[in-house]
């Protein structure tokens, strides 16, 4: 089941939505984090408004497990700004914890551009070969398209703390949906995993994506995705997380806080 099939089939309540999410979009014995993120957004949204949104700060509590609920309450609406508070729990109880902060872009004497895509990074094309992922990565990444743009490679000591690729949505109708970005902005192993020789049991502690454009847009889905570890020790990783579009543009930063038993 897509993004946009899981979306057309979540079941309304009065303060959200509750949804069923199968087992291809689970890591380990919970929802994998984007798409538990982009379940919160997509609660969040119908307080928004028209305002697009800015940024995400998401706390990853606890494991999910069977039916999801998500509810939602607007906690403050100013004239530039409107926030809201998401929660997601399930039968193991509090999942993701989230604020969204939704804002337009107005007219502004300041401006300053973030980094370029990195040059080696070349768009995907058709005849880019994809990566296929070995047996027992997580069942969700079989819902997404990957392609190696460099950094280091997962669970090979490479001692590079870097991990890039392009990746997309495989369902073409999921690509352009409303929660698409952020639903793939967590796709990638965490920065740490090339400096690991084997699997090794990780998790997300917190997340946070700032959107740099009102309308993030690139072409056949993909997005550049980069995570670059600046901070590993005493089982806590700190990373800095990058996306682009096909065109080269920076069109969301972020960062997380991810815990390994290593």
């Amino acid at each position: 089941m897509s993004l946009a099939e899981m979306m057309t089939a979540a079941r309304p309540t009065k303060a959200g939505f509750k949804l069923d999410v199968p087992d291809s979009w689970k890591q380990g014995r919970t929802v994998y984090g984007g798409m538990s993120a982009a379940l919160c957004l997509h609660g969040a949204l119908s307080h928004a408004g028209e305002r697009p949104l800015r940024s995400a700060q998401i706390s990853f509590v606890g494991p999910s497990e069977g039916e999801v609920e998500v509810t939602a309450e607007k906690l403050r609406e100013g004239r530039t700004a409107c926030s809201v508070r998401s929660r997601l729990t399930s039968q193991a109880g509090i999942g993701l914890e989230t604020v969204f902060t939704f804002c337009g872009e107005r007219e502004s004497a300041l401006s300053f551009d973030p980094a370029p895509m990195p040059e080696r990074a070349t768009a995907p094309t058709e005849a880019s070969e994809l990566l296929t992922f070995p047996n027992g990565a997580p069942g969700f990444t079989r819902n997404f398209d990957f392609i190696w743009a460099g950094g280091g490679v997962p669970f090979l000591n490479s001692g590079k703390a870097v991990v890039r690729m392009w990746a997309r949505h495989k369902d073409s109708a999921s690509r352009d949906h409303p929660l698409s970005l952020m639903c793939i902005g967590d796709v990638l192993p965490p920065a740490l995993t090339p400096m690991l020789n084997k699997p090794t049991p990780l998790s997300s502690m917190t997340w946070m994506m700032d959107v740099l454009t009102d309308a993030p847009e690139t072409r056949d889905g993909w997005w550049l995705l980069e995570c670059r570890a600046d901070h590993v020790r005493g089982g806590l990783s700190s990373q800095d997380m990058t996306i682009w579009n096909t065109d080269g543009a920076c069109v969301a930063k972020g960062r997380q806080m991810v815990t390994v038993f290593a």
